[in-house]
C-alpha cells in the first residue's frame, strides 16, 4: 500500500483532532461529574475562601501583612510571599507566589488571580524559567489541595497553548505558563461567571 504525502497529511489531522476532541471531552465530562455532585468547595490559600466578602478578604490580607506573612507584590494589588528551602542557602528552590483578588457584582471573591515565579528568575537563565517551574508548581497545588489531578488541555492559542486544568467540586483550578518568568494560577468558583 502507497501513502501519499496528502493521505498522510490528511491522517496527521484527524489524529490531532481526535485528541484536542478528547481532552475537551475530558474535561468536560470532569466539570459535568463535578458539578453533579453539587458539592461546595472554596478553600483557597492562606484562608481566603471563594464567595466571601470583599470586607473580609480586605480583612485578612491586612492581616497578613501586619503578621509579615505577605508582603505587596511586584504591583501594587498583588500580596507577596516567598517559600524558601532552608536546605538550599543559594536559594536555588525558592519561589514566589503574588495573588490578588477579583470580585463579583455582589462584592464577593469569586476569583484567585495567583503567579509563582522562581526567585533567581533573569530572562538568560533557563533553569529558573517558568516552563522549568511548572512541575514544580503543580505538584505543590496537588499537596496543598487534595482531590482531583491536574488534567492537561491543549488550547488552541498560540500564546498559552496548553494549560492544566484540576477541578474540585464547583472549585476550579487553570495553570498555564504566562511569559517567562510566570506561571499563572487561576481559581475561581464554576458556578460563577469568570
Amino acid at each position: 500500500m502507497k501513502i501519499t504525502h496528502t493521505s498522510f497529511f490528511g491522517l496527521t489531522v484527524v489524529y490531532l483532532l481526535t485528541v484536542a476532541l478528547s481532552c475537551s471531552s475530558n474535561y468536560e465530562s470532569l466539570v459535568k461529574n463535578e458539578l453533579d455532585k453539587n458539592k461546595k468547595v472554596d478553600s483557597l490559600f492562606f484562608n481566603f475562601r471563594l464567595g466571601e466578602s470583599k470586607d473580609m478578604y480586605h480583612k485578612k490580607s491586612w492581616h497578613l501583612n501586619n503578621s509579615r506573612k505577605v508582603v505587596q507584590g511586584r504591583s501594587y494589588f498583588y500580596m507577596k510571599k516567598i517559600f524558601s528551602d532552608s536546605k538550599e542557602e543559594n536559594k536555588s528552590n525558592d519561589f514566589g507566589l503574588e495573588f490578588t483578588g477579583k470580585f463579583n457584582a455582589d462584592k464577593k471573591l469569586n476569583l484567585l488571580d495567583a503567579k509563582f515565579y522562581h526567585i533567581l528568575w533573569a530572562p538568560w537563565n533557563e533553569a529558573y524559567q517558568a516552563p522549568k517551574l511548572l512541575p514544580r508548581i503543580l505538584d505543590s497545588l496537588e499537596l496543598w489541595f487534595p482531590g482531583n489531578p491536574f488534567l492537561e488541555i491543549k488550547t488552541g492559542n498560540d500564546s498559552i497553548p496548553k494549560m492544566h486544568v484540576k477541578i474540585d467540586g464547583d472549585r476550579r483550578f487553570r495553570v498555564f505558563v504566562e511569559n517567562s518568568q510566570d506561571v499563572a494560577v487561576k481559581i475561581d468558583d464554576l458556578n460563577e461567571e469568570n
